[in-house]
């Protein structure tokens, strides 16, 4: 079993939903101890960033949890496994209500109560996932409808279609059979994620870049798809989705699959470190001084190897001591935020950074009160500065167009169907 019980949570830690696979004893007491115990853990720390995602319960129990826009999804376990299945799970679970009614928060989550129920119905049995795909669940349980929703806030009863939707048992169970599309689209978006963590010199202490290539598809028929790539060498840890032929991969490098209809993730990968480069597209500058107990930060940002590239939704978030105070900040580029609460910090963000602006500069004074604990800081980051300065940044971006593994779209083939499709092929690198 991988998990006793899931719990759907609102950031303020009060349950939304709760499904259990677990005797009604073990049910009482993960609605009664466990969620309680764990809705005072959150209102514990500083804030939801600082919540361990796993968490010892009360009465040998753990808690799984991860954070996704307004809600938590939290998993309670109760054998040995393996955290990052729970979390996999978890994050199935939220890839699948996300899809089926968009954005996620409380009211849309109890305006679509029962929907979301027979979801988790299906998406796990007797504790252990089955499937999270939306392809197949899309076969089991009906994409609520408005009628549906109205009458469920009025009743409090949700409508059972009379008939229950077809399940696919042909040897493509992602793909049902009769598709049709006016227009056969088929676009593929491949987004990278670069990790790194950069001394205070200059040099990078640790680099890693992972992707995924996520596809969007309006194709009728059954179209089985060719995709090859730039570079294919230079991924590692290859995971495909279910409708990849593997032959066709481990023979020639290129991928064959008959997709699913709509919204899925084709491949999630890793860029191999013999071909990788370390490219930097954002370059941070920090210097430090500190006067008895008065304290200067001050940041240089500016664009680096992104073929010139303008650089997205810049964040920059600088953890304070907790003695901190009289927090003064100055930027003339982009906004900035003090908070002020257990755990201060300094919040600054850009829209957009080109090659060719002038480097932006961020300077933050604060002083610290004598006594206490000199160098404490947030949970997340110790202190590399003996006394009472800000021990690490963390930075934020999106670079649209620009792969930093160079892996890339050489060509996309239709086969078996003679309609001509509509192709499209996005980079963005995030941070």
């Amino acid at each position: 079993m991988t998990v006793d019980s899931l719990f759907i949570l609102n950031t303020s830690g009060e349950p939304i939903i709760q499904k259990h696979w677990c005797d009604d004893l073990s049910i009482k007491r993960a609605s009664l101890v466990i969620a309680p115990a764990f809705t005072r853990y959150l209102r514990s720390v500083p804030s939801l960033d600082h919540a361990e995602p796993i968490w010892m319960a009360p009465q040998d129990r753990v808690c799984v949890h991860i954070q996704r826009n307004e809600v938590i999804y939290m998993g309670v376990v109760s054998t040995e496994v393996p955290p990052l299945e729970v979390i996999e799970l978890l994050e199935g679970v939220s890839q699948a209500i996300t899809e089926y009614i968009g954005k996620v928060s409380d009211l849309t989550i109890k305006e679509n109560f029962t929907t979301i129920y027979q979801l988790l119905s299906e998406m796990v049995d007797s504790g252990n996932a089955v499937t999270t795909d939306t392809s197949v669940l899309r076969g089991l349980v009906p994409v609520p409808s408005l009628v549906n929703r109205v009458f469920e806030n009025v009743s409090g009863i949700g409508i059972v279609p009379e008939r229950r939707p077809d399940v696919n048992t042909s040897s493509t169970p992602w793909r049902a059979q009769g598709i049709r599309h006016n227009n056969n689209e088929f676009f593929v978006d491949v987004v990278e994620r670069i990790d790194a963590i950069v001394g205070t010199d200059g040099s990078v202490v640790s680099y890693d870049v992972s992707g995924d290539i996520e596809c969007k598809s309006w194709l009728s028929g059954m179209p089985d798809m060719l995709l090859s790539l730039s570079k294919p060498q230079a991924m590692d840890d290859v995971a495909f989705h279910p409708c990849v032929r593997l032959n066709k991969w481990e023979a020639e490098k290129k991928i064959a699959f008959i997709p699913p209809d709509g919204l899925f993730k084709l491949a999630s990968f890793h860029a191999s470190t013999d071909s990788l480069e370390k490219v930097l597209p954002l370059h941070v500058h920090a210097t430090k001084s500190v006067k008895e107990m008065d304290n200067t930060i001050e940041f240089e940002v500016e664009a680096g190897q992104c073929n010139g590239r303008p650089i997205e939704n810049v964040s920059l978030r600088v953890p304070l001591p907790a003695q901190a105070y009289n927090i003064r900040v100055q930027c003339k580029v982009g906004s900035h935020t003090v908070s002020n609460a257990r755990s201060p910090q300094v919040d600054w963000s850009m829209k957009s950074l080109k090659p060719a602006d002038r480097t932006a500069r961020l300077v933050i004074q604060y002083y610290v009160r004598p006594g206490g604990q000199a160098g404490r800081s947030s949970p997340s980051s110790s202190p590399v500065v003996k006394g009472s300065g800000a021990s690490a940044a963390f930075i934020g971006f999106e670079v649209p167009g620009f792969s930093a593994s160079s892996v890339k779209v050489d060509s996309l083939k239709i086969l078996r169907e003679s309609y001509k499709i509509y192709k499209g092929v996005r980079y963005v690198t995030k941070a």
